[in-house]
This record gives C-alpha cells, structure tokens and sequence, in this order.
C-alpha cells in the first residue's frame, strides 16, 4: 500500500516539478514564481541565453525553464553538484549544468538573461561575483537578483534561527555571511555597475512568508507531502503579493538591464 501511495505522489508531483514550479519545496516555488512573473515574456521570444548564478546541487529552478523554454539554452553553476546522478536520464538537451565557482566566471557579454536567487548572502566578495556577472550579461541582457532583506520578521521562534539542514551533511558555502541586503543600496550596487533598475520589490511578506515558515517547520518533522498540501494556498498568496506590492518582506528582488551599446 505505501508503494501505492508513493508512485501516486511521484506521478502527481513530477509534472509539476519537472514543467512548472521545479519543485515543491516552499521557498523554491515562491521565488521562481517571482522570476518567471518578471522574465517570462522574455524567454517567449525564444533563442536566449541564459545562465543560473547558483542554480543549487539539484539545480531544478533551471532545469524546469530548460524544459519549458526548448529554444533557449540554459547553464547551471554551483558549488556543489548532485544533479548530474539524478536527473542525467531526464535532463533538457537544452541545459549544461557545471560544478563550479562564481568567483572564478570569467566570460564576457555571453548572457541575455542572468538569475541569481539567495546566493550573495553566502559570498563574502559579492561585490567581485557581481562585477562577473554584470560583465557576463550582453548589452540589453536581463539581470535578476534575489537576496534576504535586513528587515526579518517570523511568525514562529522556532523559524527565527534556522540554518541547519536536516537532510544532508553541512557544507562550505552553506552559511550566510551576512543577515541580508537592504533594498536601496541593492539598487546602488547595480546602478553603480551600468544596470538600470527596472523594478524593486519585497517578497516573503505577510501570509506568504507564514506559509513558508509553516512548511519549514513540516520539514523539519518530516511530514510527507507538506509542499504539495500548501501548494495552493502558497499560490494564491504569491499571486496577491503581485497583484500589490508589500511595503516589507523577508527578501527581496531586483531586475535590471544592462547599459550600453546594442541594448535597447
């Protein structure tokens, strides 16, 4: 019965991690909800180029647009890979994931599109890695940034410290360096770097961040199908955070495009 009950989860969630949200871990739906609202026009015109700074071991943000964006190519970087034995059977054609440091990208005017989501807490010199990516992105190229705010708030303690994660040994690169980035002197960091802004926003507020918080917490009891269980009402409050703009939240994004000469 339990064999039963696991292939009929696999066959109801796979679709939706593989085509539309990839995955059903809370966090990861709410902030790629967020990129595919701003550059899903983009990638509609077909033939971009686009590069994940920090696509995570399984890489499945990227993975899911490979598959739903056929005539773009995408690229995966990370520190830490486990993609490659888990998702070699299935992945897009399209997409080349790659063990490796943001530190050490050194290409130059290659990218139409580049999404960085949670990675620059981690970096000590993310000053240097956006410097990388600003260069790496052609005139007229698309620039997606996520990060924490400094302005956190939880709804339960027992969210209000989290860092460990249960399910997999610790690793370098796993700790935040700083708490978080405040939204202005975000906006300076790319301004300041020929990027014009084209919008700010906070994410994780109100209700959407009490039901990231209420997943975490289900997680870290191991409760079986916790994201799927939340997953409409995770939904419905991203689409009311899009619908109106928050006024704070526990992080926050910037989209921008580079300056200079071919950008439109």
């Amino acid at each position: 019965m339990v064999m039963v009950l696991n292939r009929l989860y696999r066959a109801l969630t796979r679709p939706l991690q593989d085509r539309w949200l990839g995955g059903l871990h809370a966090g990861l739906v709410i902030k790629g909800l967020y990129l595919q609202w701003m550059v899903a026009s983009f990638l509609g015109q077909g033939h971009k180029r686009v590069l994940d700074a920090g696509c995570g071991p399984e890489a499945q943000l990227v993975a899911m647009l490979a598959g739903r964006y056929p005539t773009c190519t995408f690229s995966g970087l990370d520190l830490h890979l486990s993609w490659v034995g888990r998702r070699r059977d299935r992945s897009p054609e399209n997409l080349a994931v790659l063990e490796a440091d943001l530190a050490s990208l050194n290409e130059a005017e290659q990218y139409d599109l580049i999404y960085s989501i949670d990675v620059l807490e981690h970096i000590h010199d993310y000053a240097e890695v956006l410097d990388r990516l600003v260069r790496a992105l052609r005139p007229g190229g698309l620039l997606f940034i996520h990060v924490p705010s400094t302005d956190q708030s939880n709804w339960f303690k027992a969210t209000g410290a989290e860092t460990a994660n249960n399910f997999r040994d610790h690793r370098a690169g796993d700790d935040h360096v700083r708490d978080g980035f405040d939204k202005a002197v975000l906006i300076f960091e790319l301004e300041s770097r020929s990027v014009s802004v084209i919008e700010a926003r906070w994410t994780f507020s109100g209700m959407t961040a009490w039901f990231k918080e209420v997943f975490s917490l289900g997680e870290r009891q191991r409760v079986r199908g916790i994201g799927l269980l939340l997953l409409p009402a995770v939904l419905l409050s991203v689409m009311g955070e899009m619908l109106m703009a928050p006024r704070r939240g526990n992080g926050l994004y910037v989209l921008g495009v580079k300056k200079g000469v071919g950008a439109q």
